[in-house]
């Protein structure tokens, strides 16, 4: 069995685990020690092999990654300019990982960092993507998200919100280049373009001051909607509260 749970998500931190029977999967490490065993607590990790891939150096995503490596013994992957960056000792990832049953592919994704990436899993014909902190979709990350089981995609700002809230202009402008975040328009029309009727729907990494979870929600499903575009579930993954628990 397959399954997928998406612990944090947001500005303050993102963390997501995939696991099967021998191994298990974390894709960026934006939590603590404790908190991770807090919200895995409810599983049985027992005897699995621990690995963790990092998109990139925000702490958001790799805050909690030195620690979690020393006392949760996990090998950690990503891209080597990543890994300097972070002072980590790891594996250095350009093309597709093997790890028993998972095949783990890095996509370079644009954002502000020196060598972002987003992560598609598979695991004997189940499909996850996890892709946060992009500008722009370029046609290569289309072509590797496309028809996925789950499609964590970042929806990170409402165009109003943002252009009129309280964030200085030079921040506006950062998330609003094609090296910032992902609108729920962007976010919309990337979906409307990679999706099937087996998909189910996270969208990630909503800031709290630029979004709100309904507006996300109803922006992108009534643009799927609207288009015929069929899928199985969709959902907002929270900052505390992750997502729900997908089993394959």
């Amino acid at each position: 069995m397959l399954n997928f749970y998406m612990l944090i998500s947001g500005s303050k931190g993102n963390s997501t685990i995939i696991w099967d029977e021998n191994d298990i999967i974390m894709i960026d490490a934006g939590i603590s020690v404790r908190r991770f065993q807090e919200k895995t607590e409810k599983f049985d990790f027992n005897g699995r092999e621990k690995s963790l891939f990092i998109s990139h150096e925000h702490s958001d995503h790799s805050s909690g990654a030195k620690s979690i490596q020393k006392k949760l013994k996990m090998d950690v992957y990503s891209r080597k300019n990543t890994l300097e960056k972070l002072n980590l000792e790891g594996y250095s990832v350009n093309d597709s990982v093997a790890i028993g049953n998972f095949e783990i592919v890095p996509v370079s994704v644009s954002h502000d960092a020196v060598d972002p990436v987003a992560y598609v899993i598979k695991n004997r014909g189940i499909k996850i993507s996890v892709v946060s902190d992009l500008g722009i979709v370029s046609d290569d990350l289309l072509y590797y998200i496309k028809n996925s089981d789950i499609l964590a995609l970042e929806s990170n700002y409402d165009g109003e919100m943002l252009t009129h809230g309280k964030y200085p202009e030079h921040l506006k402008k950062r998330i609003l280049s094609e090296y910032g975040h992902l609108s729920n328009d962007q976010t919309s029309e990337v979906l409307s373009e990679t999706i099937n009727e087996s998909t189910n729907i996270i969208l990630t990494h909503l800031s709290e001051n630029n979004n709100t979870p309904d507006i996300a929600f109803n922006h992108v499903k009534s643009h799927l909607d609207n288009r015929n575009r069929k899928y199985k579930s969709i959902e907002c993954a929270s900052q505390y509260y992750g997502s729900s628990t997908y089993e394959f």
